[in-house]
């Protein structure tokens, strides 16, 4: 498999992680804060850094990792939202 192949690829399901995300969204499938809607965009976004950069479509890379850096603080207040939602729990059990 040639490297460019491997890049497209890349690129190809980065691209359908953030457009799949959006589209569950709006069915009202996920959440708009969902776990699995900032995993989406998280993981979606580096495959898309890393297909731009190769592709040395730097303007590109910029909005995808200011992208990535939103959707990955997204999971972090999941995870915090989460661990907090399980401490008060553990308190009341």
């Amino acid at each position: 498999m040639s490297s460019e192949l491997v890049y497209n690829i890349i690129g190809t399901v980065g691209a359908c992680l953030i457009l799949l995300g959006f589209y569950r969204t709006s069915i009202g499938k996920w959440k708009y804060k969902s776990f699995w809607y900032e995993l989406d965009n998280t993981v979606g976004a580096v495959l898309l850094i890393i297909y731009q950069f190769h592709l040395q479509a730097y303007i590109s890379v910029v909005v995808n990792v200011i992208w990535a850096v939103v959707a990955f603080r997204g999971l972090l207040s999941f995870a915090e939202r989460y661990r907090s939602t399980q401490q008060k729990r553990g308190r009341t059990s």
